[in-house]
């Protein structure tokens, strides 16, 4: 996990061989490449690649090897988003390895040498000369470039790495991942680079009209030895490059459903094993409003800063119609006892799902309902819209039903505009954040 230092990380400049200019940045949890400020790319401590910005689009790439691709839109056509399987994101993977190559060559000459440019050199092209210098019998003393020795070893450290992880042994590291962790099925748009500790696998529930998720995925915990070595397997996996994983995230997808007594000797494991690192989880409102506030302080003491609750909807006819447990006055119950333990809440609301039939009551009683949970500037509100598929239970009830039918993105985007004017939060001038919740953009 990355430490709260606020240094600044080094920053070499140089020119490739071919003349083209490259910003090396040696972050604390990250190695950024930039080449004529239009390809970047960004990998881990263990030199993994996960995001790219190419001519065609910015990739990120999973541990699993899976990669999405998304353009933005603009005059020449709508926003795109597509998901590559490993081996069709491999060509791209591999010509950023290749980019780093060819900065591995540039910051050695022959002899070992590094061209670098200082950070405050003012130069704006491979035109000017780089610097080339014997490296002094000090590593840490500055080249007559200004960039520390230090740094130019670091930079060439770090760019092995990343050079020697070429397609074959990208293979291999996605079956270790898959070997020490198993597939993570979703988390919330703020925790996408948290480490997934899955305390359960599956779905306690699992029977949500308008999810599959997890419905290859039997429920169950794990007993504490099972726990002990599965995070003696991410630690082992990831090393260094844990750096880049900034907080606790705890799977799958309701894990802190469990009894208080099965729950607590399993968080508490974590905590130790990573002492001071923030914890975040789902629960749904119907397990989850069990749980005292007494209960909760217990695990906000242990480090569990928010927790995720699927509201979906405030109307307790919709949640009926979508099959899901529990009621809207449960998740307000929920979210006051959280609040009262001093922990978060992100609130989940599904847009779309109920088609124009639920429309209305949809937004007016969410709406309430999120204004009854009385939310702060600390709390989420994320809008999810529904995604239609034709495997879902959800689309096989509303087949022949025009107004069930899933509603389009400019409506979902009216129904929001709608929510977001109604609710109320505890301090007007302190609103909780909203955000988009695209579940067909997480890549972990």
């Amino acid at each position: 996990m990355p430490s709260s230092g606020a240094t600044q990380a080094p920053l070499l400049r140089f020119a490739l061989q071919d003349g083209r200019r490259a910003t090396l940045l040696l972050g604390e949890a990250s190695t950024v490449l930039s080449i004529d400020d239009a390809l970047v790319s960004s990998w881990d401590l263990a030199g993994r690649p996960y995001a790219l910005v190419r001519e065609t689009g910015t990739y990120r790439r999973g541990l699993d090897g899976r990669l999405l691709w998304k353009r933005e839109s603009s005059a020449h056509g709508p926003r795109q988003r597509r998901r590559l399987s490993a081996a069709e994101g491999e060509p791209t993977v591999e010509a950023a390895r290749l980019d780093a190559e060819a900065a591995l060559r540039a910051c050695r000459s022959e002899g070992g040498t590094p061209l670098v440019i200082p950070r405050d050199s003012g130069w704006t092209g491979p035109e000017e000369s780089a610097v080339s210098a014997p490296a002094p019998a000090d590593p840490s003393s500055p080249g007559p470039d200004g960039a520390p020795r230090g740094d130019i070893a670091e930079a060439v450290r770090r760019l092995h790495a990343i050079v020697a992880l070429d397609t074959a042994a990208l293979r291999e590291d996605a079956a270790r991942f898959l070997a020490a962790s198993g597939p993570v099925g979703i988390l919330p748009p703020d925790q996408y680079l948290s480490l997934v500790v899955r305390v359960t696998e599956g779905c306690s529930w699992n029977a949500c009209t308008f999810c599959s998720l997890y419905r290859d995925v039997p429920f169950r915990w794990k007993r504490p030895d099972e726990l002990d070595a599965h995070l003696a397997a991410l630690c082992a996996y990831f090393g260094p490059s844990i750096a880049l994983r900034r907080s606790i995230f705890l799977g799958d997808a309701n894990a802190l459903c469990l009894a208080h007594d099965r729950l607590l000797p399993l968080v508490e494991r974590v905590a130790a094993r990573f002492p001071g690192v923030p914890m975040f989880s789902f629960v749904d409102a119907w397990t989850g409003q069990r749980r005292t506030p007494a209960e909760w302080s217990v695990y906000a003491g242990l480090g569990l800063r928010r927790v995720y609750v699927g509201l979906e909807s405030g109307d307790p006819g919709l949640l009926a119609w979508l099959e899901k447990p529990g009621s809207p006055r449960d998740a307000v119950d929920l979210v006051g006892a959280l609040h009262d333990a001093g922990v978060a809440a992100g609130v989940i609301v599904l847009l779309g799902a109920g088609g124009e039939r639920f429309a209305r009551d949809h937004t007016a009683r969410t709406a309430e309902t999120l204004t009854a949970m009385r939310l702060r500037p600390d709390d989420f509100v994320y809008f999810s819209e529904y995604v239609d598929d034709p495997a879902l239970a959800y689309g096989r009830r509303a087949a022949g039903e025009p107004d069930l039918q899933p509603l389009p993105p400019a409506r979902n985007a009216e129904l929001r505009r709608e929510i977001r004017a109604a609710l109320r939060p505890a301090d007007p001038a302190r609103p909780p954040r909203t955000a988009t919740y695209d579940i067909r953009e997480f890549v972990y």
